[in-house]
């Protein structure tokens, strides 16, 4: 699933790094204090099969956004939430930011990376 982020050209995609890879509470904090103020979201929903921070998110903000994980059943409540959304910050390699990224695609939705604020915008057509 990385080429939505590196490219699809083996001979000119980028590398991919830790933070891309596997980001940590830094570079989580980071990315979405980044797009919380440049958005002026009021809101952050996380949708993860890891550790989800919601706790430290919360910190991070106090009251000024309302932060909300749900652990829904079943996977499709995730995927409709963030294609809605303002605003999708993925994990690079994941399938699951995949499928999201390229819905947002067909509706020219902003969307980043952990580890890449402004991925560059790969046409591929099929």
């Amino acid at each position: 699933a990385s080429p939505q982020c590196v490219g699809y050209s083996r001979h000119s995609a980028a590398s991919l790094t830790m933070d891309m890879c596997l980001p940590d509470l830094k570079e989580i904090k980071r990315a979405v204090k980044l797009w919380v103020e440049q958005t002026e979201a009021k809101s952050v929903y996380i949708a993860t099969d890891s550790e989800p921070y919601t706790r430290e998110i919360e910190q991070l903000f106090g009251s000024k956004v309302k932060v909300v994980n749900l652990l829904p059943e079943v996977a499709q409540i995730d995927l409709y939430i963030l294609s809605q959304s303002d605003h999708f910050i993925g994990n690079c390699v994941s399938s699951f930011t995949a499928f999201v990224k390229r819905e947002r695609d067909v509706y020219e939705r902003h969307s980043s990376f952990f580890g890449m604020d402004y991925p560059p915008d790969f046409h591929n057509e099929l």
